[in-house]
């Protein structure tokens, strides 16, 4: 399947985004906790290779809280500080003390010098991970436009944290070729690339086969399955005739089959699920 999707808007953005590094001090980067390492952008581990980072990892609220904290030790265990968070239903004074945590370096840095500058730190992620979303809580109200789609963000703005920190939020920048196809599909199935421009049986297949490894029992129950099938279209045919997804002369509707669960699986329906392991 392809899953190249950049357009016009990621090229501009990550152009003028290359200009302001030199005024950036630290590098926060929203990953999906459902996927930390496919959410990864490559692109930022070059470009920002110098700066000082800090991952949250967002959507915990949908991922399996015991591999979010492997997670967080893998990427601690890395040198890269991290915290788990909810854009929807998270403590934002909790996540702005982390952020002031990692900060607190540079603050010194700056302090030493007998200046009092502000700490400017970049808010980015591929898209739909909830980096304006974040903002908006931190901030308190929405000052920034968000949305549960990916490309809604297109330029980049500030947003001013405490008066000696500054946050950029950016739009969600994919890199221009996704060579691995493992990674393209998960990040199709946390909905960060249009899923319009995918066959979405196909990807369906791919995340019956997924649930079939990480989460067998949770895709059983939630379709009232007593077993699943080793093919992938099988258990879609299990599915579909559980859901009443049957078209004329008892075909099953496997398109409608697959457009459900990927939106099932998109919004928690199944349960608390992570797709990677660290």
């Amino acid at each position: 399947m392809n899953y190249q999707w950049y357009p016009g808007h990621m090229t501009k953005a990550k152009r003028e985004l290359l200009t302001k590094i030199k005024l950036i001090d630290l590098v926060i980067e929203v990953l999906d906790a459902r996927a930390p390492l496919s959410s990864l952008n490559p692109d930022f581990q070059d470009i920002f290779s110098t700066k000082k980072k800090l991952y949250i990892l967002n959507k915990s609220d949908m991922a399996d809280d015991r591999l979010t904290i492997k997670w967080i030790k893998y990427f601690e265990d890395l040198g890269i500080p991290a915290v788990a968070y909810s854009a929807l239903n998270g403590n934002p004074k909790e996540l702005k003390k982390k952020i002031e945590e990692a900060a607190a370096e540079i603050y010194e840095r700056y302090e030493k010098k007998g200046m009092k500058k502000t700490v400017r730190a970049l808010v980015c992620g591929i898209p739909n991970v909830g980096k304006s979303a974040i903002l908006n809580r931190l901030y308190g109200k929405k000052k920034l436009e968000e949305g549960n789609k990916p490309g809604v963000t297109r330029g980049l703005a500030w947003v001013k944290l405490t008066p000696y920190l500054e946050l950029l939020d950016s739009p969600g920048l994919l890199w221009p070729k996704i060579e691995d196809e493992e990674t393209g599909a998960t990040i199709a199935l946390i909905r960060c690339i249009k899923t319009e421009i995918l066959d979405e049986e196909e990807l369906a297949f791919y995340l019956i086969k997924k649930l079939s490894i990480v989460a067998p029992q949770m895709l059983m129950q939630r379709y009232g399955l007593d077993h699943l099938e080793q093919d992938a279209w099988d258990v879609m045919t299990q599915i579909c005739k559980k859901r009443g997804f049957l078209m004329r002369g008892g075909e099953v509707d496997t398109e409608r089959g697959a457009k459900m669960l990927l939106d099932e699986f998109a919004n928690a329906k199944l349960g608390k699920i992570t797709l990677e392991l660290p």
